[in-house]
């Protein structure tokens, strides 16, 4: 059985603007899109009933903020890579040493 789903919150509070929050719990069924060498820059994450795209904010013609958004991203994803492989390294060495797993 698998755990991965995709959901959006709205939460609206009285005198503040509606914070909308889409979260993705993945498993092998996402599909990530983004190609290189055309006149537009975009990713593209698909899960569930859920499509996130993210875009410059003038897709064909970034700015210097939207190079430096683009960083960030990646920067962060790179970081959140490192972290699902050390948790799942844990999680496997957790389950090896422990002799009720048999």
């Amino acid at each position: 059985m698998s755990d991965a789903y995709s959901y959006t919150t709205i939460a609206v509070e009285p005198g503040q603007a509606p914070r909308i929050t889409v979260s993705l719990r993945p498993d092998g069924q996402m599909t990530v899109w983004c190609s290189a060498g055309h006149e537009r820059a975009q990713i593209s994450i698909l899960h569930a009933d859920a499509h996130v795209v993210i875009t410059p904010t003038n897709p064909t013609v970034p700015t210097a903020a939207d190079v430096r958004a683009a960083r960030m991203l990646a920067d962060s994803f790179a970081v959140y890579a490192a972290e699902v492989e050390r948790l799942h390294a844990v999680a496997l060495q957790a389950a090896e040493s422990d002799p009720s797993a048999d």
